[in-house]
């Protein structure tokens, strides 16, 4: 990578302000007013083109995204598979902070912190590297393309004040261009609009928008026309809020995200790309060759064309109901070969022999302590396949008396595996036991259930192996921050509340690995109601859980794609 510094441009920059601040989280029982808009959004006039067409494309395109997960979902996935298959040559990075807002990008430009992961994607392989500044990914390439978005979920809000909630784009996004432009300046200006989130997602930034799909989806409409009537400089703009938007009116429907907030692995993230890639190209996607795996060719046609009716009307939704599943429609679906999986109840707790060996003993209800370090008990996969579930702990004999350590396997609980008191260093740990050998690009998959309780801790770390080394699974943000009652920092993966969280991912090999291992560790004693004491508390209950008599407590399994 060529590293040079533009730090001296930067200096000239003048220091902005603070974005206004969200107020108080919008009362969920309230209804939603009409969010403000200077020029409401009206899907019957004519939708207009991107500012500038793609005039003569360079031999091979350089793409740069500046953004978050929202950034990793639209080209990290599938936008280098639909150019490869029209023999395009791409180049495509991804400079990355989770949930990073444009204050953060324009704060981190202007000071040239070392920031940023990033990812870049050369000949299909993807390499990333931490801690770079944004002035050395700027020079790495003479970039195509360079694209900019809001975070924290405020794309829907240029300058806008809504349901008690106020946000402003600027002064950050004009900062940000300038810095770009000063360093690029033979580079496209991209904006980027993301998606609206699903219906019935209860997370914090939905409530910016009143929980309401409808009324985000406007509001990101009237933010983007907004941003461009504000900033002439971007010379394409990446509408994926209207691909995600018709595609849900098909039969895909309302499925398009792996956790309300971000695209999934199949439909979504393609989507997303194929919209990426008709608007650089200027051509439309339909009929490209290329798509995942896991979807069909049919399924892959509506996604194509979800993208493309976006491209050819902006700021609307375009009806796709005529997209209805085929009667013999699997292919799309993935096939999987189930490697392990566990069955939570009272009663197979006892006759699988899962209570001995994770209490000890063999009754229900009964409870084993041990401060010893090591693997503390664990409970076979006896449902399907060959696998172990168990958990792992740290040397905690320094706690006074015998107060803490491993407890489990209680009626009340269905047979679900628990440990009392948690700390920094232990983990749950989830393996195949069948003899496995997989080799580079096998994909393999996990689904749990996890119940934090009142008291469990926070911050953990997920991981899986990948030959000989354990990696944080690419699939959640990984976060480094300093907590502000402990004064730690440490970086972490998944930060869980106190209700229960279902942990599901697929993840690539690129080495051979001897048997599928992920584990849950834990990063602090901070506790999920945001308290945390300078001593282990045996209330912070940890659990595995998982209901064989819910689907949406799903127990856990272990499985290869195939």
């Amino acid at each position: 990578m060529r590293l040079r510094s533009i730090i001296a441009a930067f200096a000239a920059i003048t220091m902005f302000c603070s974005s206004c601040s969200p107020a108080d989280k919008v009362e969920e029982a309230e209804k939603p007013d009409e969010p403000e808009q200077t020029d409401p959004v009206d899907p019957g006039k004519d939708p207009g083109t991107d500012p500038t067409p793609n005039p003569g494309l360079p031999e091979v395109i350089k793409i740069l995204a500046i953004g978050n997960s929202f950034s990793a979902d639209a080209v990290e996935q599938e936008l280098y598979g639909l150019f490869a298959a029209e023999g395009q040559k791409v180049i495509i990075g991804d400079l990355y902070i989770g949930g990073c807002p444009l204050e953060k990008h324009a704060a981190n430009a202007v000071s040239d912190a070392a920031a940023y992961s990033y990812r870049k994607i050369v000949d299909g392989v993807k390499v990333t590297t931490d801690n770079v500044r944004m002035s050395e990914a700027l020079s790495d390439e003479d970039w195509t393309f360079i694209s900019i978005q809001e975070g924290a979920g405020y794309h829907g809000f240029y300058n806008t004040t809504y349901n008690g909630v106020s946000h402003s784009m600027e002064p950050d996004l004009t900062t940000l261009i300038e810095v770009v432009r000063r360093a690029c300046k033979n580079a496209r200006l991209v904006y980027h609009a993301p998606w609206a989130a699903k219906k019935g997602y209860t997370g914090k930034k939905f409530s910016y928008y009143g929980f309401d799909q409808d009324v985000m989806y406007k509001m990101i409409c009237q933010a983007t026309q907004d941003v461009l009537k504000a900033h002439p400089e971007f010379s394409l703009f990446m509408n994926s809020m209207d691909a995600v938007q018709n595609a849900r009116t098909s039969y895909i429907g309302d499925n398009m995200t792996r956790d309300g907030w971000h695209m999934n692995y199949s439909t979504g993230r393609y989507t997303v790309g194929c919209l990426w890639y008709e608007k650089i190209m200027g051509k439309s996607v339909v009929g490209n060759k290329y798509h995942p795996e896991s979807l069909s060719d049919y399924k892959a046609k509506v996604c194509q064309t979800a993208a493309h009716y976006a491209c050819e009307k902006p700021f609307a939704v375009t009806d796709m109901s005529e997209f209805k599943k085929p009667d013999d429609e699997n292919g799309d679906e993935r096939k999987e070969k189930i490697l392990a999986k566990w069955y939570f109840s009272p009663d197979r707790a006892k006759s699988d022999g899962c209570i001995r060996t994770w209490t000890g003993q063999d009754q229900i209800g009964v409870y084993r302590y041990s401060n010893e370090a090591g693997e503390r008990g664990f409970y076979n996969a006896n449902e399907e396949g060959k696998g172990k579930l168990s958990y792992v702990q740290i040397d905690k004999t320094s706690w006074p008396g015998d107060n803490a350590g491993l407890s489990t396997l209680d009626a009340s609980n269905g047979g679900q595996p628990v440990m009392c008191g948690p700390m920094p260093g232990d983990f749950w740990q989830f393996e195949t036991t069948g003899g496995h050998e997989f080799p580079e690009g096998t994909q393999l998959h996990i689904i749990y259930t996890y119940n934090p309780g009142r008291y469990g801790a926070k911050y953990w770390m997920i991981e899986y192996k990948d030959g000989d080394e354990f990696k944080p699974v690419p699939a959640f943000e990984r976060k480094t921050e300093t907590l502000e009652l402990s004064s730690e920092t440490i970086t972490y993966n998944m930060a869980f509340t106190t209700s229960q969280r279902i942990v599901e991912f697929t993840v690539t090999l690129e080495n051979h690995t001897k048997e599928f291992i992920v584990r849950q560790r834990c990063c602090s004693e901070y506790q999920v109601n945001d308290k945390w004491f300078d001593k282990p508390n045996v209330k912070c209950v940890s659990r595995i859980a998982g209901d064989p008599n819910n689907v949406e407590k799903p127990l856990p399994v272990m499985s290869q794609v195939l």
